[in-house]
């Protein structure tokens, strides 16, 4: 999850002239093909979009029998009137009628493809991190669910439209199940007159019951289950991008402050390629005191933990050198980290090295 979170984060950053191909045109629905597995999916990016400001992302999977391209026309308007980028794949276990590409479990092979478009994506657009919605009709809630739980570093809202629960989609891996109860809002939704695996019969609770029970038992902390009066088994999208629009309404100011911290982050990352500690220890700085007035959640932490590492890397040369009985050098490279990792741990530890070693 790690490996995959710093590329797709890197890959947030870049602008877009880097993609390989040119980059898909705003305002306009796209039919392509996902680099992975080569499954068909469906695109419209709001003509409102501008790099200056990064966008949320929807990935919609359909129902049995669906596709990516009967999928996207029910979300064009709504991406317009809430402003965000969606995706429409062909999706493996929504139906049973579509075999996988590969030698790989249908959720397997659909969380590849949802994962390698998103990346995709953030290859040509800047895509808000921060608000990323995957959801699914009907069978849809399979690839959502799977998808969903298994990258709470990647998605922050699922939401299934009466959509399908099988036990094995809830993750047992601890890590995961603790990012996912710090970050994910899910909402399952269905009518009073959805189908009987979705609204259950004899007594029986159904999918979404069933999926609503499993997750609190789990602790996920906001998990809404409601039942529409009047809807049969429909998908009804607009009631997910309400639910998503009213938490994009409510965050601007976090998004805003999100997007000065990935430049930020980009800028740090940089100089920590051309080993310019000193600028990345600053914008360090800069980056934690952003993170804590604004409440962004804390990837300073990570960074710090990699410069921590590279000045522990110098100082074990320093105290090698002393053990030589080369002081002058030991004292050199000591001083070079007190100078260079201002405001971290080893910041101390080198002016410390740096003191015994003058006495």
């Amino acid at each position: 999850m790690t490996t995959r979170l710093t590329t797709l984060f890197l890959m947030l950053l870049v602008s877009t002239s880097l993609a390989a191909e040119a980059p898909p045109r705003p305002g306009t629905v796209l039919h392509r093909t996902s680099k992975k597995h080569a499954h068909p999916y469906s695109l419209y990016v709001p003509a409102s979009y501008s790099p200056r400001a990064s966008m949320p992302l929807v990935l919609s999977s359909h129902g049995r029998n669906g596709s990516g391209k009967g999928e996207i026309g029910q979300w064009v308007g709504l991406a317009r009137k809430y402003g965000f980028i969606v995706a429409c794949p062909d999706m493996c276990s929504a139906t049973v009628n579509r075999a996988p590409n590969s030698n790989l479990r249908p959720e397997v092979e659909d969380e590849e493809v949802l994962l390698s478009i998103y990346e995709e994506l953030a290859g040509y657009f800047r895509i808000n991190r921060r608000a990323v919605m995957i959801t699914g009709f009907s069978g849809g809630g399979n690839p959502s669910y799977h998808t969903g739980l298994r990258h709470p570093d990647l998605i922050t809202h699922i939401c299934t439209r009466g959509g399908n629960w099988a036990p094995q989609w809830l993750v047992t891996d601890k890590k995961l199940l603790e990012a996912g109860r710090k970050r994910l809002d899910i909402y399952i939704y269905y009518g009073d007159k959805d189908h009987p695996l979705i609204l259950g019969k004899d007594g029986k609770p159904g999918q979404a019951q069933q999926a609503y029970d499993a997750l609190t038992r789990a602790g996920y902390p906001k998990v809404k289950l409601e039942m529409i009066k009047g809807m049969g088994h429909q998908s009804r999208p607009g009631i997910a991008a309400g639910w998503f629009g009213e938490y994009l309404a409510k965050s601007r100011r976090l998004f805003a402050a999100g997007d000065k911290a990935d430049l930020l982050t980009k800028e740090i990352r940089e100089a920590i390629g051309r080993e310019k500690y000193r600028n990345a220890c600053r914008d360090l700085k800069k980056l934690t005191s952003l993170e804590e007035k604004s409440g962004l959640s804390p990837d300073s932490e990570k960074i710090r933990e990699e410069l921590e590492k590279i000045a522990a890397k110098m100082l074990a040369a320093a105290r090698e050198a002393g053990a030589a009985g080369e002081t002058g050098e030991a004292r050199k490279i000591a001083g070079r980290v007190a100078r260079n990792f201002r405001g971290l741990e080893a910041e101390k530890v080198a002016k410390a090295m740096v003191k015994a070693w003058k006495e």
